[in-house]
């Protein structure tokens, strides 16, 4: 089993610019929510932004006026999945993709490992992280894989203008629309931010991938790879 999930970690900021997830304890009159600070129970208020702080799961209702949540689109509950490992440092490309064994295409969803080491307490902010071509991820999406995952805090530059090319690219999203009616594969979904252990290796497994039961756009996912079984 592979746990490609980065945890959400109070202070611990990952991307986009902001500071890591806080947590405040409820007061409510005389009585406050933390047991260090006298309290019977500890009852926090949490925050966080599923886009920069963790790995997380988006619906194309990231870039659409109407609100689509992540949890109603349906992802199987098991998925057959390859893992490929391209070390970027810049840009992914559709070349680089045909030339590995991404071409198959024997999967539902397709695993990117372009970093190398542990990134789990990476700072991804303003550092310009690497990319996906645009007409990589229409490639994939043209193949009929539906579900993406990345290593990355996002398959597009860290500026790029408001284009977001590549999560159009995947999502059959024309340019500038905001019209979820104009998306060609509504259903498909981008997972971003996970860790790609360094003994998982290349090949076909079973994935689960598994959201957080919350409405939202972007949610906090956790996806687990197991050993290929009859799939």
């Amino acid at each position: 089993m592979h746990d490609l999930s980065l945890a959400f970690e109070f202070g611990r900021p990952r991307a986009w610019y902001i500071e890591g997830p806080r947590r405040e304890a409820v007061s409510l009159g005389d009585w406050v929510g933390s047991v260090e600070l006298g309290g019977s129970v500890n009852f926090f208020n949490v925050q966080f932004n599923p886009h920069a702080h963790g790995t997380h799961t988006e619906s194309v209702g990231h870039l659409t006026r109407e609100t689509v949540h992540a949890i109603n689109l349906g992802i199987p509950s098991v998925m057959r999945a390859r893992v490929l490992r391209i070390p970027t440092e810049a840009l992914l490309t559709l070349e680089a993709l045909k030339q590995s064994s991404a071409a198959l295409l024997d999967y539902q969803a397709l695993v990117l490992s372009t970093q190398a080491g542990d990134i789990s307490s990476r700072d991804w902010r303003q550092t310009n992280p690497p990319a996906i071509e645009p007409e990589a991820l229409a490639w994939l999406a043209a193949k009929g894989v539906r579900h993406l995952l990345v290593d990355l805090p996002s398959v597009d530059p860290e500026e790029d203008g408001g284009a977001l090319a590549a999560h159009r690219a995947f999502w059959g999203l024309p340019a500038q629309s905001t019209n979820w009616s104009e998306a060609r594969y509504p259903k498909a979904s981008i997972t971003e931010l996970i860790q790609v252990p360094q003994n998982c290796a290349e090949g076909c497994y079973e994935l689960r991938l598994t959201l957080a039961p919350m409405q939202g756009d972007a949610v906090p996912s956790r996806p687990i790879l197991f050993p290929l079984e009859g799939l």
